[in-house]
């Protein structure tokens, strides 16, 4: 009876083992929402220590408090702060394809990061792979310069992101094009968010959430403009405006995040100075190699299990 119920014990040990270890090649990485894609620093600040400035200060951090108190049920939110002489209007937006918690965590490092790299600026923009935050001292004003179609407004200039690997194939611009027009169509109908897909090519586009339609489709078709222009045949391309932007990826893989059609290419993709590199092969390597360890120690655990057993008989 001794030897039945300590062999029973290895027994169900073992079984725990062998389940966890095929399941390990099966668990997915968490996704950094954080990395910073770009930033917008008016070049106005409130920097001295007058009373007005400490006030615009105060004012600056509410805001970013009540935007923070609705990022986890909402992935788009707008205010204005402060009094009728030291107004601020703000923003956050979320992809849409993160979770409310992603969005959450994600808002919560605007703060931090706009405040460090935008150092009590009297407008800003912060953008990550996951959300964005947008800010403007009402008083401030913007000149003629500083401002792109449709009433885009743009604090230094555009973001452009395009791979150094290139496209070797003759019907890539017909396909890149053919997706830009219906991004440009769509993108309002689908509330402000869209991708297509032309065979191996998927692009996307989004607006800002309060945007009306003429806006956001012309800031569309500006930032596809741009992306053609810029990243002429190159695997994959990223344009952010301030209230737009459309990215796109030719190939297979490389688009983490991308579910069910959705996604954006620079969360794959890293810049350095050689260009985009596509990590997702690396990562299934590692994955696949752990895996493969673990799996050989559950086998030698069987023969160590199966040579006890005999003993105890």
């Amino acid at each position: 009876m001794k030897t039945y119920v300590k062999s029973s014990f290895h027994a169900s040990q073992l079984i725990f083992l062998i389940t966890l270890g095929f399941n390990l090649p099966f668990i997915e990485p968490n996704t950094d929402y954080s990395t910073l894609v770009y930033k917008n620093c008016a070049n106005e600040t409130f920097s001295d220590e007058s009373a007005a400035a400490s006030s615009y200060q105060k004012t600056l951090d509410s805001m970013f408090n009540q935007l923070l108190s609705h990022s986890s049920q909402s992935k788009f939110f707008r205010i204005t702060a402060g009094n009728t002489h030291g107004r601020i209007s703000g923003l956050y937006q979320c992809r849409e394809d993160i979770t409310n918690q992603d969005c959450h965590v994600c808002v919560t490092k605007l703060p931090y990061i706009s405040s460090t790299l935008c150092n009590r600026a009297k407008a800003a923009e912060i953008q990550l792979s996951g959300c964005s935050l947008r800010y403007k001292i009402n008083s401030l004003s913007l000149q003629t310069k500083d401002q792109l179609p449709a009433g885009t407004i743009k604090y230094d200039a555009e973001r452009k992101d395009c791979s150094r690997e290139r496209v070797d194939m003759d019907r890539f611009d017909e396909l890149r094009d053919s997706a830009f027009v219906e991004l440009e169509s769509q993108v309002f109908v689908r509330h402000g968010r869209c991708t297509v897909q032309r065979e191996m090519l998927r692009a996307m586009a989004q607006c800002e959430g309060v945007m009306g339609e003429q806006e956001c489709i012309e800031c569309v078709k500006h930032a596809a403009s741009i992306a053609k222009e810029a990243c002429e045949r190159a695997v994959s391309g990223q344009v952010s405006l301030s209230r737009c932007s459309v990215s796109y990826l030719y190939g297979q893989g490389g688009w983490d995040g991308f579910a069910g059609g959705e996604g954006y290419p620079y969360l794959g993709y890293h810049n350095g100075d050689d260009g985009y590199h596509d990590h997702s092969g690396r990562l299934g390597v590692i994955l696949g190699g752990g895996a493969a360890a673990v799996l050989l120690g559950l086998l030698l655990l069987v023969l160590i299990w199966i040579a006890r057993r005999k003993d105890d008989c």
